[in-house]
């Protein structure tokens, strides 16, 4: 397959619409499989990213480097930026292989890539990868991206631009609290009471335990207001999704409107936690995640709103 012609250089833009500032320049060095890769990120209205390769590798494993660095800015920053162009070279290979490898990367991009309209919002950007990217912090990223597996595609694909109802995408999201509870007792131990999966252990704990040590900020308002009535509605909107209408929980659950302020507070708390477990102060960016949840929480007055008609 073309995919595993080999390569030394990869090079990577991006643009949208002149959000990138600069002019900055970062360079990391990190040995995968025992290969030392140089990144090179140089930003100046577009990004540029620029890999090379101590040996010879496969371009699929070029861009899978490229890929999880990817991933890595999207939690600092919120979201994915449009591919625009990509360049691979080796000194021994064709050239025409090669551009027709970089448009079958860029045509096979998967969705979860476009950041969808509603969680851009407001500037959702929680730290400068110029200040703390380095290797160590990628490669604790590499071991915990394998780690989390599909989890991580169920959180990004629930942010993108997928045509899927946000009732639907924060329904799903919501799953995420119990792998959440298993990761952190992995890496962390903060709840080894809890164990997901087992009788006894129920979501609304899973979800009570993760606020109560990550999201305090996030969800200040709901939790004063009546925490009790808020995570039962958590709990019930997560339900539907799981039985027909005559079977599911009677109750209170969140509207279209209120479901995307929570797929909102829910992602942002996902990725406290996974900055967490990757060594990132919290301090370095608790201003930045407060001024946004507070721009959040006067969005349309959904909250307001929530507050008052459903956390009674």
């Amino acid at each position: 397959m073309k995919e595993n012609v080999l390569c030394e250089h990869i090079r990577i833009e991006q643009s949208f619409q002149g959000l990138f500032g600069g002019p900055k320049s970062k360079t990391v060095s990190l040995i995968v499989d025992s290969v030392e890769y140089q990144i090179v990120i140089e930003q100046c209205m577009i990004r540029t990213i620029i890999i090379n390769a101590s040996a010879p590798v496969s371009t699929s494993t070029m861009w899978d480097i490229f890929l999880a660095l990817e991933k890595l800015l999207m939690l600092m920053e919120g979201r994915f930026f449009p591919v625009s162009n990509i360049s691979i070279s080796e000194e021994n290979a064709s050239e025409n292989d090669y551009s027709e490898i970089a448009n079958m990367f860029i045509s096979n991009r998967l969705a979860y890539y476009t950041t969808t309209p509603a969680y851009c919002y407001q500037d959702h950007c929680f730290l400068d990868y110029h200040e703390i990217l380095d290797a160590d912090l990628f490669t604790k990223w590499i071991d915990l991206q394998a780690e989390l597996d599909i989890v991580h595609q169920n959180v990004l694909y629930n942010i993108a631009d997928t045509g899927v109802t946000t009732d639907v995408k924060c329904a799903n999201l919501i799953e995420v609290f119990e792998p959440l509870t298993e990761i952190i007792n992995q890496y962390e131990t903060f709840f080894p009471q809890l164990s997901p999966g087992d009788r006894g252990t129920t979501l609304k704990m899973c979800i009570d335990a993760v606020i109560c040590k990550y999201g305090k900020d996030i969800f200040e308002e709901e939790y004063c207001r009546n925490k009790e009535a808020f995570l039962r509605i958590v709990v019930n909107s997560r339900n539907r999704v799981m039985h027909i209408k005559r079977n599911q929980p009677s109750g209170k659950y969140l509207s279209g409107a209120e479901s995307i302020l929570y797929m909102t507070k829910i992602c942002h708390l996902y990725r406290v936690v996974i900055l967490s477990i990757l060594g990132v102060d919290y301090q370095l960016y608790r201003d930045k995640l407060i001024k946004s949840i507070s721009a959040w929480n006067q969005w349309e007055k959904v909250l307001e709103k929530f507050l008052s008609q459903k956390l009674l």
